[in-house]
């Protein structure tokens, strides 16, 4: 007679997959979180119902008879089954969600503002931003579970979803006098993921072009390339802004570019997709529209 499933025969099919799949009635009650009268009272029933022995019984160890090991097989092919179509399942209702590392200063001064703007666009994505200046690897990154990263390196590098040079220039408070004011240059001394010598970025303008007037009073080293822009805009001296980084502060008046030189290029930021979801993909493609718009 062809037995029909229900619930209590589903159920029954559960515990006698656990009590075969963990060799015993102990470990199963174990993982079932229920007591050993009960996991043994279910297989009996089971088998009372098929009117199959399944289990043979006597021995030291847990044997399954030629019926109970197709059983077991069957079942555990069909609960395999379901759960992974489960977990498949919750992972397409749940909201897509995207850990995004960058340089803290590119975090803070570039990215935070933006980042309303893309939760607008992709409301179901959501983006963990992490600041930090560790190796761009893909290696560390997956180490660290990043599925993005936004790095800014002293050489374009070959190996990145897209590379993006950033300039520079000096930059003050608006009241600061090159004429009469005794201020100091104010160093980034961490501007690269790699080691670099102290105010590197300094180093290139000062070849090129030498030291900005008004900047006799020393010289003052910050970890961050905002705890130099606040500085400047305290009336502290002048720092070298990356121009994607204190183009808001040009336009809302808090600094001012010093002098008239070109742009220098000071390195380029580079985007790493560590991951290759949707998720990450979209976003993906609106870092680069924004870094690469004006």
């Amino acid at each position: 007679m062809t037995r029909r499933l229900d619930a209590t025969l589903l159920a029954d099919l559960w515990f006698f997959h656990a009590v075969a799949q963990y060799g015993g009635f102990r470990r199963a009650a174990e993982q079932l979180a229920v007591t050993q009268g009960a996991v043994s009272q279910r297989v009996q029933r089971l088998e009372a119902r098929l009117q199959l022995p399944l289990l043979q019984r006597g021995g030291r160890s847990l044997q399954l008879t030629a019926a109970g090991q197709q059983l077991f097989a069957a079942c555990d092919s069909g609960f395999d089954t379901v759960a992974t179509t489960l977990a498949a399942l919750q992972r397409e209702a749940a909201p897509a969600s995207v850990r995004l590392a960058a340089p803290p200063s590119l975090a803070l001064e570039w990215l935070l503002p933006r980042l309303g703007r893309f939760a607008r666009l992709q409301p179901a994505i959501s983006v963990d931003l992490l600041a930090d200046n560790q190796s761009y690897s893909p290696a560390a990154l997956r180490q660290a579970g990043i599925d993005l990263a936004l790095r800014y390196l002293p050489q374009a590098p070959q190996d990145a979803a897209f590379v993006l040079p950033e300039y520079g220039f000096p930059v003050a408070a608006p009241a600061f006098d090159p004429a009469g004011h005794s201020g100091r240059l104010l160093h980034d001394d961490a501007p690269w993921s790699t080691p670099a010598p102290a105010g590197s970025e300094w180093a290139l303008w000062l070849a090129a072009h030498g030291r900005p007037s008004g900047c006799d009073a020393g010289e003052r080293h910050f970890n961050q390339a905002q705890l130099a822009y606040r500085s400047a805009q305290a009336g502290d001296g002048v720092a070298l802004g990356r121009q994607l980084l204190v183009t808001r502060y040009l336009q809302d008046g808090s600094l001012r570019r010093l002098d008239e030189h070109p742009p220098l290029l000071l390195g380029y930021y580079a985007l790493y997709a560590v991951s290759d979801s949707e998720a990450v993909g979209a976003l993906a493609v609106w870092l680069s529209a924004e870094m690469h718009s004006p």
